[in-house]
């Protein structure tokens, strides 16, 4: 960062974008969990001959995917909150594709869905997988041929899945009785903005840092859909939610997941290709595919996120397949144009809707780290230093400790998404760097004033 008020063109990288990282530690919760989830209800779908209503159940049986990092209070109301978002989005879709055959109002629904999604997923920090997962059910289904009369039924199909999802997702309660401990990675992710409904409100707010983005995903996944529409697409799910998927904090990044998300697509679509003799043998078949493909996904997703799509592209696939058996050849060619389609017109969207909030939300959070220390200095009185005399009685320190905190995570938050846009005035980079020292004096400081009690017991 330089200090000035020019505009500085930052060059969109390539270097380390395929990379394999370690992956996550609790892949397996989430794997494991969604292919329960799915199994139990698709299963019996299976035995009753009716795997084509398992699209409906597995809407619901995602919900798994979620919350599986926050203690068991915290992973109930999550899960409880995703699967009503889930369940809202899927009556909007399956409204829609009741009510009308035109493809470019269920593209417009669709991409308005998309929006929503990640405006909601972005205020709350839901968590991985975020706003996909809604956008790919949302959009799928709002391409399904549907009559109004089984709305209802299908609904109460997913709300089954989620259901059943949520009672796996918390059935290790019943051995683990102790709330497990959220990891520090995905504590300090969340201290900034709070996880509920006064989130969203306060990301409708004029001059919201969040409105342009999902300004961004729901222009871009229209304009693909739309795109593809006139390519002869006749279900152009795919680009939309291409497009709602390479959306991140910012050019950089979203340029970063562009690229995997196409190769990923590539790869997976030349693996659907090579299971299709498999998929083409029965539906239990292709119900094993699709399982085995969301296992392998979850799998591999954290490593990578090219890899992860390879295995997303086939489960998808397998999912919509549920609905309806369509030629092979027609798929797989729509599937490519819809992910080149969403993908190009996606970056477009990033490039041509600019977040000039970005710069805006760096000096806001300064301005809000320097007051928290403000008002810690005028409660001690002396320096901001683990030596410093501070009384205990004066100040609510665990309250002045979560605000520190906070602004500091939301500094460093929105210092990284403005630093990943392609236009922007420069970052007043010394203000930050001194703000974030004295930031961490001040947590130091705090943290030898709550050891002070402990260490007088001890002497005494």
């Amino acid at each position: 960062m330089a200090e000035g008020a020019g505009a500085l063109v930052r060059p969109l990288p390539v270097r380390g974008v395929l990379t394999l990282g370690r992956g996550s530690d609790t892949w397996f919760r989430a794997a494991s969990s969604v292919v329960v989830a799915s199994a139990i209800p698709d299963a019996a779908l299976l035995a009753s001959g009716r795997l084509d209503l398992a699209l409906y159940t597995s809407a619901g049986s995602l919900v798994a995917l979620y919350a599986h990092n926050r203690p068991y209070a915290t992973r109930g109301r999550t899960l409880a909150r995703v699967a009503l978002l889930m369940l809202a989005s899927l009556a909007v879709a399956l409204g829609t594709a009741a009510l009308t055959g035109d493809v470019a109002v269920r593209v417009a629904v669709a991409a308005l869905l998309a929006a929503g999604h990640k405006l909601v997923c972005d205020a709350t920090r839901i968590g991985p997988p975020a706003n996909v997962i809604f956008t790919f059910v949302a959009a799928s289904c709002a391409f399904v041929p549907q009559r109004l009369a089984d709305v209802p039924f299908h609904l109460a199909l997913a709300l089954a899945g989620a259901v059943i999802a949520w009672l796996v997702c918390m059935a290790p309660a019943l051995v683990r009785r102790r709330d497990e401990p959220a990891p520090l990675a995905a504590a300090g992710a969340t201290a900034a903005r709070p996880r509920g409904m006064w989130a969203v409100l306060a990301a409708l707010r004029p001059g919201s840092p969040l409105l342009p983005i999902a300004t961004r995903v729901g222009a871009s996944a229209a304009a693909a859909g739309w795109l593809t529409m006139l390519l002869g697409v006749g279900r152009p799910y795919w680009a939309i939610v291409t497009a709602a998927a390479i959306f991140q904090a910012n050019l950089v990044l979203t340029w970063r997941r562009a690229l995997q998300r196409v190769l990923g697509n590539l790869l997976g679509l030349a693996l659907f290709t090579a299971l299709l003799p498999v998929i083409g043998a029965g539906p239990a078949a292709l119900l094993l595919v699709a399982l085995a493909a969301q296992f392998a996904a979850e799998a591999t997703m954290a490593r990578n996120y090219w890899l992860g799509s390879v295995f997303v592209t086939p489960m998808a696939l397998s999912m919509v397949e549920f609905a309806g058996h369509r030629p092979a050849h027609e798929l797989v060619g729509q599937r490519w144009l819809d992910t080149c389609a969403g993908a190009a017109v996606g970056l477009l969207g990033c490039v041509l809707i600019t977040n000039r909030r970005a710069a805006g939300r760096v000096h806001g959070a300064l301005e809000r780290l320097q007051a928290a220390l403000a008002e810690l200095q005028s409660h001690a009185g002396a320096e901001l230093d683990p030596d410093a005399e501070l009384d205990p009685d004066a100040q609510p320190h665990g309250v002045l400790h979560e605000r520190i905190t906070h602004a500091l995570a939301e500094l460093r938050e929105a210092v990284q998404v403005a630093e990943g846009e392609w236009w922007l005035r420069s970052l007043p980079a010394e203000r930050v760097e001194q703000a974030q020292r004295d930031g961490q004096r001040a947590l130091a400081a705090l943290a030898g004033l709550a050891e002070r009690p402990r260490l007088d017991r001890e002497v005494a």
